[in-house]
């Protein structure tokens, strides 16, 4: 993993409704050339969002299968070093 930061982010929707989010960890793939965060809501601790992000913070859909798949394997080795570590 590149990083793990600890982040909390504030989603407001057009409905002022609002949902937390943390920021689990952050990825960096050199194959696609592009930096990851892994979020998950308070709400459900059991379900994690990915987006791309760029240097001004912007977020983005990540686009493809092959991205996903690069982005499970990261998950699954950052729940092993969490694992190994509790």
């Amino acid at each position: 993993m590149e990083k793990k930061i600890n982040n909390t982010l504030l989603f407001t929707g057009k409905d002022g409704s609002q949902m937390v989010f943390h920021v689990l960890f952050t990825y960096h793939s050199d194959n696609f050339n592009k930096d990851y965060a892994v979020f998950y809501n308070e709400a459900d601790e059991n379900e994690v969002i990915v987006y791309a992000y760029d240097a001004d913070l912007t977020l983005s859909v990540v686009q493809t299968e092959e991205e996903y798949a690069e982005l499970d394997q990261a998950l699954q080795q950052f729940d092993q070093e969490q694992a190994t570590n509790n």
